[in-house]
């Protein structure tokens, strides 16, 4: 034998404790000789569950990550439909002031021009006025030389 033997076997009979905590006292010196049959039937059968439960884990691991690929996809797609949605709701907001801003234009330029008309208005106004004060004072100054 070479030297590794003694030190595998110590390794081996480690393992199987570990693998059989729930034997008994007589399970235990079972343990000690690895090389018996029913030993190595135990070791086999434990693994396989080991191995069968490793991969029961790994497809719920699976099927969890798959649900989160799928609701990060749902994400994404709300995400991407609330983006599209700003976009239109800030297009409509900008038309919106345009449209407001056009109105408050043609208002100012409406406002504009009746001033002028105004201003005209008065001009006229005084030109009238000043006329009539013109042509009628002769009339207003002349009873009072006669009086």
């Amino acid at each position: 034998m070479s030297q590794d033997g003694p030190k595998a076997t110590d390794s081996l009979t480690n393992i199987l404790r570990l693998v059989q905590s729930d034997a008994g006292a007589g399970a235990a010196a079972a343990v000690a000789t690895p090389s018996s049959p029913q030993d190595w039937t135990s070791l086999i059968e434990r693994v396989r569950a080991a191995a069968h439960r490793t991969r029961e884990v790994e497809a719920q691991a699976q099927e969890q990550e798959q649900r989160v690929h799928e609701l990060l996809e749902r994400v994404r797609d709300d995400v991407k439909l609330a983006s599209e949605r700003v976009r239109t709701a800030e297009a409509r907001a900008a038309n919106i002031q345009a449209q407001a801003e056009q109105r408050i234009r043609a208002a100012e330029e409406r406002a504009e021009a009746a001033e002028e008309r105004a201003r005209i208005a008065e001009d006229w106004l005084k030109q009238v006025h000043e006329a009539i004060v013109s042509e009628f004072s002769i009339l207003t100054e002349a009873p009072s030389k006669v009086a």
